[in-house]
């Protein structure tokens, strides 16, 4: 089940400038992920057969913030434009028709699933264990899961989510993807000038600059939630660092 509600913000002024901003605001909820899909410690079969309705709650893929904004600058030097409209062949190459775009995007965290590996003596056998191949175990959670969330080290609390102790009793009560890594931000930008070509009145040649992740932010994925394991609220991994590279294109 999917709900949203989404807003969109459009503005142009003269000179050239263009401001897009699009935000949504949803609710994603399933019982369980797809065969092939297992993000964040999703599974393709329940936790327990026989209590399916414990399986149902937030989606590996839902994302309640989501906004992004698009900026088109068309600079106002060279011909044609406010300043420099009579410049000449070696102004109009260097700083005539340049055009600045941008995307800044902001969305909310990973999900991610607690989950914990049974000793031998907590594996349920049986209709259980044939169902898909396998069981995907959660532990106790009881209150916040989170530590602190400004650490990379402690960003899942070990007080609160709890293995449990008793094999007859291997299924815990930590809903699914019941944590989230921290919040995304990343500012993708370009800047790109055509130019005329002596080989035909439409053939151009483009030059672009692009940057994704200009600002070089650090942006976590989500934590390790797996109890059983050593690094158990642990953040291991990012999204890209700053890429930068140069892209030349010709229409006709």
């Amino acid at each position: 089940r999917y709900n949203s509600l989404q807003a969109k913000f459009e503005y142009r002024v003269r000179g050239g400038l263009m401001l897009l901003n699009a935000f949504t605001w949803s609710k994603a909820k399933d019982n369980g992920a797809g065969s092939l899909e297992a993000p964040g410690g999703n599974f393709p079969a329940p936790q327990n057969f026989y209590d399916l309705d414990a399986d149902y709650g937030t989606s590996a893929y839902d994302q309640p913030y989501n906004n992004t904004t698009s900026v088109v600058w068309e600079l106002p030097f060279g011909r044609g434009r406010r300043w420099m409209s009579d410049a000449g062949p070696l102004g109009q190459a260097f700083l005539g028709g340049w055009i600045l775009s941008g995307i800044n995007t902001m969305a909310s965290g990973e999900v991610a699933t607690l989950q914990y590996n049974p000793a031998a003596s907590f594996v349920v056998s049986g209709i259980q264990q044939d169902f898909r191949g396998a069981n995907n175990y959660r532990p106790n959670q009881n209150g916040s899961p989170y530590g602190d969330r400004n650490s990379v080290t402690s960003y899942l609390s070990r007080e609160t989510v709890t293995v449990p102790t008793d094999p007859s009793q291997p299924f815990g009560n930590a809903p699914r993807n019941s944590v989230r890594g921290p919040w995304f931000w990343q500012l993708d930008a370009v800047a790109s000038k055509d130019f005329g070509l002596p080989v035909g009145p439409d053939t151009r040649l483009q030059f672009r600059l692009e940057g994704f992740n200009l600002l070089n932010r650090t942006n976590f994925r989500a934590p390790n939630a797996n109890r059983s394991t050593g690094n158990y609220g642990t953040i291991t991994s990012t999204y890209d660092a700053r890429q930068l590279q140069l892209g030349v294109k010709v229409t006709f």
